[in-house]
């Protein structure tokens, strides 16, 4: 290998730098360089001194993010059809969503829409489940389905050119399923397992207890499968939800990226012209019952290191005028690790590597939740911090619904929420995601267009006020996953205290010590 006179003075130069010769050794300035009279202090500045620091401008304003425009048409089925274009890559997002969820499940069949949903990608009656993914693969392509409480959504990513192909394959799959027997028995046993496996996970047996419980026999207390209803599943049952559920008229199509509204309009009436209307089962939905006392639940792990803790209570609907202003209380309050909750929790107690809170975004009142993972003192190990974090918890969630924050803090949590928001539109996927959310909470159109100033307009008092009607601390539920005969006991000074099992099944009851607890639902002194 040769080196060139200009390689070796590079080379030269990098190895003072490694050596630190470079770095406060005496040495000649290199050619062109100022002299040691060059840096001499200047007037009004001592000698060893640093030079004086320019400040950095003040900036601007933020200003408001305005979304490209939809163009909203309805086919004469029903479907709508919302398309943005976006100039750049030659890349489009296509984004199926139905108005059906797990909350349409049967009674005895919860996660039967989720299998459902699952089995769209495993054959059509075109193509059986290898010959489907063969054909996504070859142009390309990406998808991913999911599904919460209250709508499915099955979404494509494509380079503009395959669009025509992808919207056919899109349609093939929401109309014309096979739900092939032997693939829905493969299916189940991959359910199973991914049961078996999701549940050993602390954080998800909590919410799922949490959902359960504090919703009551309201469909929305199934957040996924069981196992025997796995098991009970038949094909006939996914035919009879996918004819009820997946119809034009209980579904919108978002479309975003390099494409026109007018090719998506051709293209859907191509591939979803004859999909016909039908009515929707209606569904009679119970009241859920408000809360009149705290309740604190303890989802037993023998032997657990560590205890996950959830404590809130259904708050409000993602469309609820009270969500800015609760947004911007959260995030005082727990909504980033520069909130209270995560600096009290964490950096100033050590009792979690993080604590946070926020609510779920749901088309009626959604679960408010302050949550964290404590284990242990590593110095005592017998020692169970839970209710070390439970006083926190509560301190917390008092003083937000009873002082008004400082300026500066809701200042910074308005910053902090203003300036993330437009990391969130800064792929046309991203935006998709957000016209949905316009049309699946019924936002209004400008919505996201007003959203920055929106947060920067809530004052401490509204915050207050929000907080106030949402976060409820005197009447909350309080679900802990962790070893029983450590939690148990401590935690009847925050209420009576229940012991299930990992399936929900009551092992143990304890009345609350109110011996322990003060008027105000905080620890005694």
């Amino acid at each position: 290998m040769t080196l060139h006179r200009n390689h070796l003075s590079a080379l030269a130069a990098l190895a003072l730098a490694l050596t630190g010769e470079g770095c406060g050794a005496a040495t000649a300035p290199a050619p062109g360089a100022p002299s040691p009279v060059d840096t001499a202090p200047t007037s009004g500045q001592e000698s060893g001194s640093p030079a004086a620091r320019v400040a950095p401008p003040t900036a601007g304003p933020a200003r408001d993010v305005h979304l490209p425009a939809v163009v909203r048409t309805t086919m004469a089925n029903g479907l709508e059809l919302d398309v943005v274009h976006t100039d750049g890559l030659p890349i489009v997002y296509v984004r199926l969503v139905v108005r059906s969820g797990m909350a349409s499940d049967p009674a005895a069949l919860p996660g039967l829409s989720h299998v459902a949903l699952e089995m769209l990608s495993e054959g059509t009656r075109r193509q059986n489940s290898a010959q489907l993914a063969e054909a996504i693969e070859f142009l390309g392509a990406d998808l991913t389905t999911s599904d919460a409480q209250a709508s499915h959504t099955i979404s494509f990513r494509v380079v503009s050119e395959h669009f025509d192909e992808v919207m056919q394959i899109l349609a093939d799959m929401v109309t014309t399923p096979r739900f092939d027997e032997q693939e829905l028995r493969r299916l189940k046993q991959r359910e199973r397992d991914r049961l078996r496996i999701q549940y050993g996970d602390a954080a998800m047996l909590a919410r799922r207890e949490f959902y359960r419980a504090a919703y009551g026999n309201h469909p929305y207390a199934h957040v996924d499968a069981t196992a025997e209803a796995i098991d009970q599943m038949r094909r006939q049952d996914l035919v009879t939800w996918h004819r009820d559920h997946y119809v034009p008229n209980n579904a919108f199509l978002v479309v975003a990226g390099n494409v026109t509204a007018e090719q998506v309009q051709r293209a859907a009436q191509s591939v979803f012209g004859r999909w016909r209307r039908r009515d929707v089962p209606s569904v009679t939905v119970p009241e859920v019952a408000p809360r009149t006392a705290r309740e604190v639940i303890v989802v037993h792990r023998a032997g657990s290191a560590q205890s996950v803790v959830s404590i809130g209570n259904l708050s409000l609907q993602r469309g609820s005028e009270d969500w800015v202003p609760l947004a911007v209380a959260n995030q005082v309050l727990g909504g980033s690790a520069a909130s209270r909750l995560f600096m009290d929790l964490r950096e100033r107690r050590s009792l979690t590597y993080g604590a946070y809170s926020g609510v779920d975004e749901l088309p009626i009142a959604a679960p408010f939740r302050a949550r964290a993972s404590v284990g242990r003192d590593p110095r005592q190990p017998d020692l169970d911090r839970t209710p070390q974090a439970m006083d926190g918890f509560m301190e917390h969630l008092q003083r937000i619904v009873t002082e008004q924050a400082p300026e500066d803090e809701v200042h910074a949590a308005q910053r902090f929420l203003s300036d993330s928001f437009p990391l969130r539109v800064d792929t046309a996927g991203q935006i998709a995601m957000l016209v949905a959310d316009l049309r699946l909470f019924g936002l209004p159109d400008d919505y996201w267009d007003t959203f920055r100033s929106q947060i920067r307009s809530v004052t401490p008092a509204q915050a207050l006020a929000a907080a106030q009607r949402n976060i409820r601390p005197d009447t909350a539920l309080v679900v802990v996953v962790g070893d029983a005969e450590a939690v148990a006991q401590p935690l009847r000074r925050w209420g009576p205290v229940r012991v299930v099992d990992d399936q929900g099944r009551e092992l143990a009851s304890y009345p609350q010590d109110t011996q322990a607890a003060s008027p105000t639902g905080s620890s005694a002194p």
